[in-house]
């Protein structure tokens, strides 16, 4: 029995690097040629009013393979919209240190965890109880697509597709948020976009 207890935190860390390896050698990687575009003249995009939260923790920190492999476990609308705003913002912060690849897989995965919010919230059921969280999904949604917009035009031209297809993300949370508000008699968000 003492030689199995022994044995068990040699199990636990070797099963962590094992988990932190598949999830490294498992994740998408995009490469573009060409350097982010210079910033064109465009029309004013619209300002969201929604808090983005500062990240505690980056994808360019060695510890972030482990937030990211537990992030993977079941979580609430709430955990799922932090996550997505955290995700957002450290991917916009790479973007402009000029990690273009790297920010846009932190960008799909930011628009991804928005959606499994809006999937959480609706399993849930408990309207008028989420149709605060809902109206919350609804107006990140619409912040997602501004920093998303923000983004655009400063991408490099092999690497616009990708954020346009990226961009449907927030577009299709905030017609199933606003569409599960109007049903449960609540009013949504203007969609100023």
């Amino acid at each position: 029995m003492g030689k199995r207890l022994a044995i068990l935190p040699l199990f636990l860390v070797a099963f962590l690097v094992l988990a932190v390896s598949i999830f490294r050698t498992a994740s998408v990687k995009y490469v573009f040629s060409q350097a982010p575009s210079p910033v064109p003249e465009t029309p004013e995009i619209a300002s969201i009013d929604y808090a983005l939260p500062e990240p505690e923790l980056t994808p360019e920190s060695p510890l972030w393979p482990v937030k990211a492999l537990l992030d993977m476990g079941e979580q609430s609308p709430q955990e799922h919209l932090k996550n997505a705003d955290i995700r957002l913002v450290a991917g916009l912060r790479m973007f402009e240190g000029g990690k273009v690849e790297e920010a846009i897989l932190v960008l799909e995965k930011a628009e991804l965890h928005l959606k499994r919010s809006l999937d959480a919230a609706v399993e849930t059921g408990d309207l008028p109880e989420s149709g605060e969280i809902l109206y919350t999904i609804s107006v990140a949604s619409l912040k997602h697509r501004e920093v998303l917009e923000t983004i655009l035009p400063r991408m490099p031209e092999d690497g616009k597709a990708v954020i346009t297809k990226i961009l449907d993300i927030p577009k299709t949370v905030y017609n199933g948020s606003s569409s599960e508000l109007v049903k449960a008699g609540l009013i949504a968000p203007e969609y100023p976009f």
